[in-house]
């Protein structure tokens, strides 16, 4: 009888250790779920806001050094077009095959897309003036929110 105990006694230990067990594999995986939507969520955060500064910064420095900021579509894209501070090039900023990318070219050169430095790669990105002189840069992310970024241009 007293062996009979000590074997469920036994049994009983090993299905709480069992439980602890499950338990801990099972909350060290819904940590790492969440971990991985924090690191996600981070770095879409980071892409959106890198790209809104670094057109912002650009046109801040071409408003300032040459003085002309426009947007023109070329092939059927919408297009930021600054001068450079170099006579005769442009900086262009444009929203192409998934990514922000940028070309440094002779005003005079065909405008080719693909040929542009990729910046970041982000979902979509898009680049609108209004009529008060305001540039609206919008970007969304991969869960499709849409964040936009206000920029006042100087002398228009």
């Amino acid at each position: 009888m007293r062996e009979q105990r000590h074997a469920v006694n036994g049994l009983l230990t090993l299905l709480v250790y069992g439980i602890f067990a499950l338990f801990s594999l099972l909350l060290a995986a819904a940590g790492a779920r969440v971990y991985q939507n924090i690191v996600s969520a981070g770095r879409e955060n980071t892409q959106i806001r890198s790209s809104f500064s670094y057109v912002a910064n650009k046109v801040r420095m071409s408003t300032r050094a040459a003085g002309s900021v426009r947007i023109e579509e070329q092939d059927g894209m919408d297009v930021l077009v600054l001068n450079s501070a170099a006579e005769g090039y442009e900086i262009r900023i444009y929203y192409y095959d998934g990514a922000l990318r940028e070309a440094y070219q002779a005003s005079d050169q065909p405008f080719q897309p693909k040929l542009g430095e990729k910046l970041v790669e982000i979902p979509d990105f898009r680049i609108e003036e209004t009529d008060t002189g305001h540039l609206i840069l919008s970007a969304a992310d991969g869960k499709g929110n849409h964040r936009s970024l206000h920029l006042y241009l100087e002398g228009k």
